[in-house]
């Protein structure tokens, strides 16, 4: 499969919406349809094309059909243990039709270019435990952190 990586575009937005919240989509996977809003889903779009914000988001074009059919959603922010900022790669999906064909992969290898191209001294994202083919990919192109995380309760 041929497949085109590069930086998500205006034009690009209704397929994005579609893999973000459409049927199979990235937040009916993680069954959060309940939490994440049409607000929310715009802002974060918007936040994307906004120069002065540090959020970002790449997209996997399938080059036969110019068709979206994955994204990486990644930010980068401060960090007490280093001098240089941190990349956190936030959001990674491809389509279900279009997995285990390496999108995925080629995804987070754009990432982490990203990563030095803005000078992120570490790269890093998390993951289901039960998330286990995501993380048959994960352990090919990183390391485990070792840490569990933890929220505040709603």
């Amino acid at each position: 499969m041929s497949v085109t990586i590069r930086p998500i575009e205006a034009k690009d937005k209704e397929e994005w919406l579609n893999l973000w919240t459409g049927a199979n989509g990235y937040i009916e996977f993680y069954k959060s349809q309940d939490k994440i809003t049409p607000e929310i889903s715009n802002a974060t779009f918007d936040r994307f094309l906004d120069a002065n914000t540090p959020m970002y988001s790449a997209v996997a074009v399938d080059d036969s059909t110019g068709k979206i059919i994955g994204f990486a959603n990644y930010l980068t922010h401060l960090n007490t243990w280093t001098i240089e900022d941190t990349m956190y790669l936030n959001d990674l999906f491809v389509s279900p039709d279009n997995r285990l064909k390496g999108v995925g992969r080629k995804l987070i290898e754009y990432v982490y270019k990203e990563a030095d191209r803005l000078n992120c001294g570490k790269c890093y994202w998390s993951t289901q435990f039960e998330n286990h083919r995501a993380q048959l990919l994960y352990t090919k192109v990183g390391v485990k952190s070792g840490f569990l995380t933890y929220f505040r309760p709603s």
